[in-house]
């Protein structure tokens, strides 16, 4: 499977001048932790609940200060049609709870651990429905080669 069928899209994302209010505010209205730092379409760092708290409440930075000041530069990002596999072993390397997912360098989309937790969860259970279905079927009787005796 890709990540693309685990994705969340379209992505929120901001600017590097944006203001970390900006920021906070977008994580609030999306319900998520992280945000790509974009210009254009290319993702140029991350900013996540964190580095609000950790890299810009922590030193005293105004809320008026520019996301640029506390994103993390260089990020690891998935190409949409990465496996499932290939993503969490990016994520766990880098240990990293979120992704921006491109495409021909274009963000297209963010996969958090939780959404890819909640995709193989569904996938396993779509799994166990048709093994549980399959089990309460009525086998069919196998009939005989054999033609009755007198027959």
């Amino acid at each position: 499977m890709q990540i693309r069928y685990a994705m969340t899209s379209p992505p929120a994302s901001v600017p590097p001048a944006a203001s970390l209010e900006d920021a906070a505010r977008h994580m609030a209205a999306a319900g998520v932790g992280a945000l790509p730092v974009v210009d254009g379409d290319e993702v140029i760092g991350m900013v996540t609940d964190r580095d609000l708290v950790v890299r810009a409440m922590a030193y005293g930075l105004s809320s008026h200060s520019k996301v640029e000041m506390v994103m993390s530069t260089d990020p690891v990002t998935v190409d949409a049609s990465t496996p499932l596999t290939a993503a969490l072993h990016a994520m766990r390397s880098i240990e990293a709870r979120h992704l921006p997912v491109v495409a021909k360098g274009r963000l297209v989309g963010m996969v958090s651990f939780d959404d890819l937790f909640w995709y193989l969860s569904r996938q396993l259970a779509d799994l166990a429905a048709i093994v549980d279905a399959s089990r309460k079927a009525p086998r069919p009787l196998h009939e005989s080669t054999r033609t009755p005796s007198g027959d």
